[in-house]
């Protein structure tokens, strides 16, 4: 079955992927990045050199808890490089456009010093098939504009309230500095409507914790 599927969405099970901590991706959202690295540099040769062009977004686990079986989470997402740029000092400008999520199965340093995984696409097939229908997600609105309050984070407000794209959720997962094990619970939450639901309950423990810290200082 995971061969039938792997094959319909024409997807390889080998694919290079770029760990970078607090950085989450989810489908048909955009990430730019600033590749400076040399190791990275030439992944993204090499995946500008392949038809799908795929490089696969991942979390690093905490290295220091010894009882780890391994160093990233177990669910990262692939995006396909959509834009190029190379600057005078030999950096990669790249954005990557979120396709699919995928779980690892295991990884290795290539001979050119970046990690390639072996991953599987089969528990996130929903992703290429997303049914996307706008909402004006009023009470979470209302809910990031308090949370941004109280982090005293500068934001257009207003620009907030025109938003509407379907995955308005996955957007603010990917922007707001949350937990890193928050944004990858996020991203291991398969449905839109269920991260929408623990996107708002972690902003709300956000706030509650911020006005009880304001309490106990007056």
């Amino acid at each position: 079955m995971v061969d039938d599927f792997e094959k319909e969405i024409n997807l390889p099970n080998i694919i290079p992927i770029f760990p970078l901590v607090g950085v989450v991706m989810f489908p048909d959202t955009y990430l730019p990045l600033n590749i400076f690295e040399t190791r990275y540099l030439k992944m993204v040769d090499n995946a500008i050199s392949n038809k799908n062009r795929l490089i696969g977004m991942i979390q690093p686990k905490n290295l220091n808890k010894s009882d780890e079986k391994s160093a990233f989470y177990r669910v990262g997402c692939a995006g396909k490089i959509i834009k190029f740029e190379e600057t005078d000092d030999n950096r990669y400008l790249i954005t990557l456009k979120g396709l699919s999520r995928f779980n690892l199965i295991s990884e290795k340093t290539n001979e050119k010093d970046y990690k390639e995984a072996n991953i599987s696409w089969e528990n996130f097939s929903k992703d290429l098939n997303i049914n996307a229908k706008s909402s004006d997600f009023s009470t979470l609105k209302k809910t990031l504009k308090k949370y941004f309050k109280s982090k005293n984070i500068r934001a257009n407000t207003d620009a907030i309230d025109t938003f509407n794209d379907y995955n308005f959720v996955d957007q603010i997962t990917m922007i707001c500095p949350l937990a890193n094990n928050e944004k990858q619970l996020l991203l291991e939450t398969t449905s839109i409507s269920k991260r929408e639901k623990l996107l708002q309950t972690i902003l709300d423990s956000y706030i509650s914790e911020e006005n009880i810290s304001n309490t106990i200082k007056h």
